[in-house]
């Protein structure tokens, strides 16, 4: 089950785009855990992995997930996506 920060992760403004998306690419991919949302993803660092633990990312939209998702998260789903990251950039590098 996993827990969810009060405080978000800090980027810039997006009034500055170039600097917020720079900062959020910054952040290394295996320590994102994104799912879709409306029209975009909501996106969120992973903290910690035992216990787990996560910090919302106000990307773009800055769009969250329902709480009830969240609480159901389990470390299992974010070995399953660090692994779908892998095989697709994996398979996009040749």
């Amino acid at each position: 089950m996993a827990r969810v920060l009060a405080s978000e992760y800090k980027l810039p403004s997006i009034s500055n785009w170039e600097e917020h998306l720079k900062a959020f690419e910054a952040i290394p991919s295996d320590r994102i855990y994104s799912s879709p949302r409306a029209d975009s993803s909501a996106y969120y660092y992973i903290k910690s992995d035992t216990p787990l633990v996560l910090q919302h990312i106000p990307f773009c939209d800055a769009w969250t997930l329902p709480s009830a998702h969240l609480r159901g998260l389990r470390l299992s789903d974010i070995e399953d996506q660090r692994a779908w990251k892998r095989s697709l950039a994996e398979l996009f590098s040749k």
